[in-house]
């Protein structure tokens, strides 16, 4: 009788086909992550913060003078305490300059602010953007 009992009891302890394709599918799943991440350590290359900054008009009901600000940052590692400059200029002469702060521009990201100037935007012909400072971490 006791052979019966081990018998049934291995039936029920044997796995079935879903079981099995599940366990295959899963294994396959692990692997291919774990393969991905190696193969992207293996190929990282650092290079420096690769920060520039644009800026467009947008202004608002209660903000006719700003301008939407866009920070990236294209580089390979992430910049700290991004510091941009914005100058209106008219007629080839600085009118006005404003700054926007970015804490932190991870590497392939883009920022968003906004600044704002006294001046109209109508009165200048240009906006110049420009990276003042960066650290790296």
């Amino acid at each position: 009788m006791e052979k019966d009992t081990n018998s049934a009891r291995n039936r029920h302890d044997e796995k079935n086909w879903l079981e099995w394709l599940i366990f295959c599918l899963s294994l396959l799943l692990v692997l291919g992550i774990l393969g991905y991440l190696v193969f992207q350590v293996i190929n990282f290359k650092p290079t420096d913060p690769d920060v520039y900054a644009e800026a467009t008009l947008d202004p608002s009901e209660h903000a006719p003078n700003r301008y939407k600000v866009k920070v990236y940052n294209k580089g390979g590692i992430t910049a700290e305490e991004v510091l941009a400059e914005f100058i209106l200029y008219k007629a080839g002469k600085a009118q006005e300059k404003s700054e926007l702060l970015v804490a932190f521009s991870p590497k392939d990201s883009e920022s968003e602010g906004w600044v704002t100037f006294s001046g109209k935007p109508a009165n200048a012909d240009s906006v110049a953007a420009r990276i003042v400072s960066y650290k790296s971490p």
